[in-house]
């Protein structure tokens, strides 16, 4: 086999692969259930990856990675994690008929930093920060979506 044909086949072969990264991040479209808790787990496998590079990264730079330290030196994995769960979360509340807007505040209370173990500011921080993102985890895995709603109105 020529060269040539080779590399058209290593090119087509790649063109192919690029294809399906836009799909990855396409927020258009629905994610029942199922679907979003696989596919949350195929992301923060990815994102734990993504966090073992940026670990790595800072230890050969010689940044140390320390509890007072670690807001600081993971700037990459929130990026990151970012860009890889908001198109299935938006996809999700497209699903369950709710506006992708609740992710704004949302994410402002994810990026709430975390008190002192100890202090006086734990018990509101569980209560205002927490539990609400608990609450909104649980809504979106649990309600059900377009699939299951039109099903349960044939059954009628």
């Amino acid at each position: 086999m020529p060269i040539s044909e080779i590399s058209v086949n290593v090119m087509h072969h790649i063109k192919k692969k690029m294809k399906g990264l836009p799909e990855f991040f396409d927020w258009r479209g629905e994610l029942g259930r199922i679907d979003y808790v696989g596919e949350a787990i195929r992301r923060l496998l990815i994102l734990l990856l993504i966090l073992g590079i940026n670990i790595g990264l800072c230890l050969l730079m010689g940044l140390d990675i320390t509890p007072e330290t670690w807001d600081n030196n993971i700037g990459l994995t929130i990026i990151a994690s970012f860009v890889l769960m908001v198109p299935i979360d938006i996809r999700r509340l497209n699903d369950i008929g709710v506006s992708p807007w609740w992710l704004v505040p949302v994410w402002i209370l994810s990026q709430i930093p975390e008190p002192i173990d100890g202090s006086a500011q734990v018990g509101i921080y569980t209560f205002l920060v927490i539990i609400p993102l608990l609450i909104w985890g649980l809504f979106i895995v649990f309600k059900p979506g377009k699939a299951l709603r039109e099903a349960r109105r044939k059954m009628e």
